[in-house]
């Protein structure tokens, strides 16, 4: 478990120096030099990834690749090209899911752009556009998190998008691709580059709509693509509650509550090293999700509520009559202006 923590701050500590672009030097002992990409491959992957065939600027492709911990690289990092790629990932989702899914209402077009632009969904599309092994740092804690994705994404065993919790670089390369293909052809060449990207999921989501609930596509989007998080927070934002554990105390303490584990209802370990994620009503344990990551862990155990919900929608119902039981009128008040 210590260990687990140590790793644990080690990553979120790089995190927030990229954030907010602090480098800092690294023992020669750990790291390895990285193979150098060609400038073909290079091309190549544009092509793969964004529908490119021709780069004015190829060198903008490796400046795109170059993580902020590569820091004795004579190229710049991803960043700026990352912050321009965001702009042009946003606008264009955006005017897309606009002209595309006209019928739908506003907020569920809100929920689409997300899935479109969500870190999830760039660091999925990374990976299987063969992006990641290009990506140039010196972060020897890295390639093992690529590894730990993809296997989270894989068909077997797999955990769905919302189960995962990639490393934010993935999601922050193919924006810095994006970015690398407007500085180089223009807002158009920009544009057509992030459709071309994004056009698996614009297509799982366009099949999704056309089989669905023809009557009610706005329910059926929400139902659909909508964040577990977000949704069990729009279901009863005012009476659910999510709260974690460690596994080691969430054992100990015996808490009474399903607990789903290993993709089946099991029990924590006084000896595990997890992190258990229970969503809660009045002070009622309804379900919890045991994972080694608390992201992950907070993700699945909201998806397991909606589901419950979903499931037996009159459950929600008797909730919401039992809080207003015993709220009193000034509470009343406020959640009716809520």
């Amino acid at each position: 478990m210590i260990v687990q923590q140590i790793r644990y701050g080690f990553y979120a500590s790089v995190d927030i120096a990229v954030e907010v672009g602090v480098s800092f030097p690294r023992d020669p002992d750990m790291t390895t030099k990285p193979t150098p990409t060609s400038k073909a491959k290079y091309l190549a992957i544009a092509e793969g990834l964004m529908g490119i065939r021709d780069f004015k600027h190829p060198e903008l492709l490796e400046e795109a690749t170059t993580h902020p911990s590569a820091i004795h690289e004579n190229v710049p990092n991803y960043q700026r090209l990352e912050w321009v790629g965001d702009a042009v990932l946003c606008i264009t989702a955006r005017e897309h899911v606009y002209r595309k899914y006209h019928f739908l209402g506003l907020a569920e077009m809100n929920i689409l752009e997300s899935t479109l632009v969500c870190n999830e969904t760039l660091a999925y599309l990374c990976v299987k556009n063969g992006l990641a092994q290009h990506i140039t740092h010196r972060d020897p804690f890295l390639p093992n998190r690529f590894r730990e994705f993809r296997q989270s994404i894989s068909e077997k065993g797999g955990r769905g998008l919302w189960g995962t919790d990639p490393p934010k670089v993935l999601s922050d390369v193919v924006e810095s691709m994006l970015g690398a293909a407007h500085v180089d052809g223009g807002f158009d060449a920009g544009r057509s580059a992030v459709i071309f990207t994004l056009k698996p999921i614009i297509d799982t989501i366009t099949c999704a709509l056309k089989h669905g609930d023809e009557f009610n596509p706005n329910k059926y989007a929400k139902d659909i693509f909508m964040h577990p998080k977000q949704e069990l927070h729009e279901m009863g934002g005012g009476i659910l509650c999510l709260k974690t554990w460690r596994e080691e105390d969430f054992a100990g303490c015996q808490v009474e509550c399903p607990l789903w584990c290993d993709s089946k209802w099991g029990e924590a370990s006084e000896q595990g090293a997890g992190t258990v994620a229970v969503v809660q009503s009045l002070g009622i344990n309804l379900v919890s999700a045991l994972e080694q990551n608390t992201h992950v862990a907070k993700n699945r155990a909201c998806a397991l509520a909606v589901f419950a919900f979903h499931k037996f929608p009159d459950l929600m119902e008797k909730l919401k009559e039992v809080k207003k039981s015993i709220s009193t009128p000034k509470e009343e008040e406020d959640d009716d202006e809520s």
